[in-house]
């Protein structure tokens, strides 16, 4: 069954560089959509309540208006205002330097930008925990 993902992520380069490692991923057929800010990625997923997205991944840091909060923080305290989502995972994929502070006060999890470059495995063995 194709797994469909959507992607919070301001940066046209690591845009690119989800669109590259999902589309290397042969365990499972996966569908993702990519949008480049946070309240395009909420307008998704009130869009999609009667077919839920099976996984979100966000960056922290996009627009500014959610101060003082990052837009990405924002964003998955307003998923996790829909039932429809309560079991979705989420990840925050993102280079700030708090990062596992923020995912673990939210209760999902992370990705460090840093260990990406470093490691890009990594985000496989992300998917294979999620979904096999």
């Amino acid at each position: 069954m194709k797994k469909r993902i959507l992607i919070a992520e301001d940066s046209s380069e690591w845009q690119r560089f989800h669109s590259t490692l999902l589309k290397g991923y042969d365990k499972c057929e996966l569908d993702f959509v990519i949008c480049d800010c946070a309240k395009d990625a909420l307008a998704l997923v009130q869009e999609s309540l009667t077919k839920p997205y099976d996984l979100i991944i966000t960056d922290l840091q996009m627009e500014t208006d959610f101060t003082p909060d990052f837009a990405g923080e924002w964003l998955i305290k307003q998923i996790k205002t829909y039932k429809e989502y309560i079991k979705t995972p989420v990840v925050i994929v993102s280079a700030t330097y708090n990062i596992a502070f923020i995912a673990h006060s939210l209760g999902v999890k992370y990705l460090s930008k840093r260990t990406l470059v470093n490691n890009p495995d990594t985000y496989y063995f992300l998917l294979d925990e999620i979904f096999l």
